[in-house]
């Protein structure tokens, strides 16, 4: 008798996440040689001075809700509704994202949270794919 394995689901960020050896995920941004502009997701042309020399650069886990809105349509496959929200590094990058682990009613701008990963949808062969998200910090209540 075989032991079915369960394997995570695989992850769409491509080389903008980097998953540690403990697990964790790590955002990985740009910084430019030239002016030191950080920038997510990485890119290969400075937005600010337009210079080319672009390293890669590991982002913070935590940050700040700049703003958020629930989301009631999306491509085919993804699970809605959900709650997509902007969440400003330590780095004064700005990152486009899901919030996981909370409604809507639950969340305040600047509130703390920290970077994970989350089961976004299936894809289409019904297979479930995940990406970074973030999430409150501080866990939730229900009567928030």
């Amino acid at each position: 008798m075989s032991e079915t394995v369960h394997a995570e689901p695989p992850l769409i960020a491509g080389a903008a996440v980097r998953m540690e050896e403990d697990g964790r995920p790590t955002l990985i941004g740009s910084e430019c040689a030239d002016c030191a502009t950080r920038i997510f997701p990485p890119t290969a042309l400075c937005p600010e001075c337009m210079g080319e020399e672009m390293s890669p650069v590991p982002l913070g886990r935590s940050g700040r809700l700049y703003s958020y809105c629930t989301v009631h349509v999306a491509p085919r496959g993804w699970s809605v509704p959900y709650i997509a929200g902007y969440v400003d590094l330590p780095e004064g990058v700005r990152v486009f994202t899901h919030v996981v682990d909370a409604a809507e009613r639950q969340l305040s701008m600047e509130m703390e949270v920290e970077l994970t990963t989350a089961i976004l949808g299936t894809d289409g062969d019904g297979e479930a794919f995940s990406s970074y998200a973030f999430r409150p910090r501080q866990p939730v209540s229900d009567d928030a």
